[in-house]
């Protein structure tokens, strides 16, 4: 058998073991859509029925709005269903190892330690459960993941055609939410610090540049459009004002904190209902960065907080309690795998002088989509973009291990002969 066939039946192999756990979670778990997950079902099934979308409860933008648009034609050929969400994003979460896989090729030494990425992507507990759940997470995985692939080619392969791809998915991103925004830093970084080492200094210099914001403003313009004719003013979502105030607020903390339970909480639905959805949002931004500026101490160590409560371990249980046994032994699984993947891809740390390029990439894009959290607050959930690069992370640290090991033992041979 050629190293190809090889290369390619791991591949397969990994990729049906990923696409079987996790129908298997489909059709065994029956989940129903609450709170935000009920609110995505909604906005899609409007959108499908009307031309318009409405999460129910009187708004144009408050949710992002891109993973109900993505919902959307699967809907309309295979009809409004949880179970239709379910094969969605199991699809999903096998394009998601794939790309673990395209990435680990980028980043790590050979083929097998990729497939390793790729495998220990496709068995994590949480990436297989929420196949269950309609989370926007579950794109915003795959698209995070194929940004990172495209900028570790273009890191290497600069080229037009990438940076406008790159841009295109930025803007995708950007819909599905804004947790991703400062990788679009990092995006710049690489775009246009590979411009500026060319020495021409004519206009197709910064080509890829434009070619990024170009896609950018692709993906953008049809949803910037619906909101101007429907609210007057072209928004992403109105939810980044909201956020934004219940993480910087007199009772706000690392973790969700409901608008309730805010200084605002006993006049803000009055407010909404007289003010409107954009003015109301305003106000509550305004009333954050004041707390902000006339709280900056106490700002700073909630948000460095916030980044530690990112990656706590899941010490916790479910939100009324593990429900079986089978429950807590899955999440003793979790934990014990979430603390593998963490501190493996702490470890290549250690050997800072061995990182390339495309390492620091992946850490640059791990760090960014952390910090945006800061800002705001804290749900476990918000972590699982992060993981799979993690996970890419961990077998590159694993790999520095096992080779500072075979060179140890090396050593040793060569002293005792």
């Amino acid at each position: 058998m050629s190293a190809n066939m090889t290369k390619a039946g791991v591949l397969l192999t990994i990729l049906l073991l990923s696409a079987a756990i996790r129908l298997a979670a489909v059709m065994v778990l029956d989940i129903a859509p609450v709170s935000d997950y009920a609110i995505y079902m909604r906005m899609a099934t409007s959108m499908l029925a009307t031309g318009h979308m409405s999460d129910g409860m009187g708004n144009v933008a408050f949710y992002s709005a891109g993973y109900p648009l993505f919902l959307v034609p699967f809907f309309a050929l295979f009809g409004a269903g949880v179970e239709v969400v379910g094969f969605v994003n199991a699809v999903l979460g096998v394009v998601s190892v794939l790309l673990v896989y395209l990435c680990g090729r980028e980043a790590l030494p050979n083929w097998k330690w990729a497939a390793a990425a790729a495998l220990l992507w496709a068995v994590y507990p949480p990436a297989v459960l929420y196949t269950e759940y309609v989370a926007k997470e579950n794109l915003m995985v795959p698209l995070l993941l194929l940004q990172t692939v495209i900028l570790l080619r273009y890191s290497r392969r600069p080229g037009l055609f990438a940076a406008l791809t790159l841009g295109l998915i930025f803007g995708m991103e950007l819909m599905v939410g804004p947790a991703t925004i400062l990788t679009g830093v990092l995006i710049g970084v690489v775009v246009i610090g590979f411009n500026l080492r060319k020495p021409s200094l004519s206009g197709l210099r910064w080509a890829p540049a434009l070619g990024c914001i170009l896609g950018c403003a692709i993906a953008l313009t049809p949803w910037l459009a619906y909101t101007y004719s429907e609210l007057g003013q072209p928004v992403l979502n109105t939810n980044g004002s909201f956020n934004l105030y219940l993480g910087n607020n007199a009772n706000s903390s690392a973790g969700f904190v409901g608008i309730q339970d805010t200084p605002m909480g006993a006049e803000w639905y009055a407010l909404r209902r007289e003010k409107g959805q954009l003015e109301s949002m305003a106000i509550l931004q305004d009333k954050a960065l004041d707390y902000m500026f006339e709280n900056p101490v106490q700002t700073a160590w909630r948000s460095l907080s916030k980044v530690a409560y990112f990656w706590m371990p899941p010490f916790h249980t479910g939100k009324f309690g593990d429900q079986s046994s089978l429950e807590s032994a899955v999440r003793s699984v979790w934990l014990v795998y979430y603390l593998f993947i963490l501190t493996t891809a702490l470890l290549p740390l250690l050997f800072f002088r061995k990182l390339e390029r495309s390492h620091l990439i992946l850490y640059a894009t791990v760090l960014l989509y952390c910090a945006i959290h800061a800002a705001s607050y804290v749900i476990f959930r918000y972590r699982l973009p992060a993981m799979p690069i993690m996970s890419v992370l961990s077998v590159y640290g694993i790999w520095l291990g096992y080779a500072w090991w075979i060179d140890r033992n090396n050593r040793k041979k060569v002293f005792s002969d």
